[in-house]
């Protein structure tokens, strides 16, 4: 997976962002949120191609989170962006 071309993390009033640029993107109704563990996955994101598993070992590293349930809540995060349109498989 990768994240699609012309979103990019903003940073407002110490909360972060995604926002869509560009033409194609330009629908701002929706904006995501990013809480502080959706931060270090977006991070991890933008650093290149990505899987699940790489996104797990990142939660793991950083938190103290049982697999199953950081699993769980990286795919509901994973499903929000799928259905935004902002990843590519």
């Amino acid at each position: 997976m990768q994240i699609k071309q012309g979103i990019v993390l903003n940073e407002v009033c110490g909360e972060h962002f995604l926002v869509p640029m560009g033409e194609e993107n330009i629908d701002f109704s929706k904006l995501i949120a990013l809480n502080e563990s959706s931060l270090l996955l977006w991070k991890r994101m933008e650093q290149g191609p990505f899987e699940t598993d790489d996104l797990l070992k990142t939660i793991l590293d950083e938190y103290e989170i049982d697999e199953a349930t950081a699993r769980q809540d990286i795919e509901a995060f994973l499903n929000e962006l799928r259905a935004e349109n902002i990843i590519i498989e």
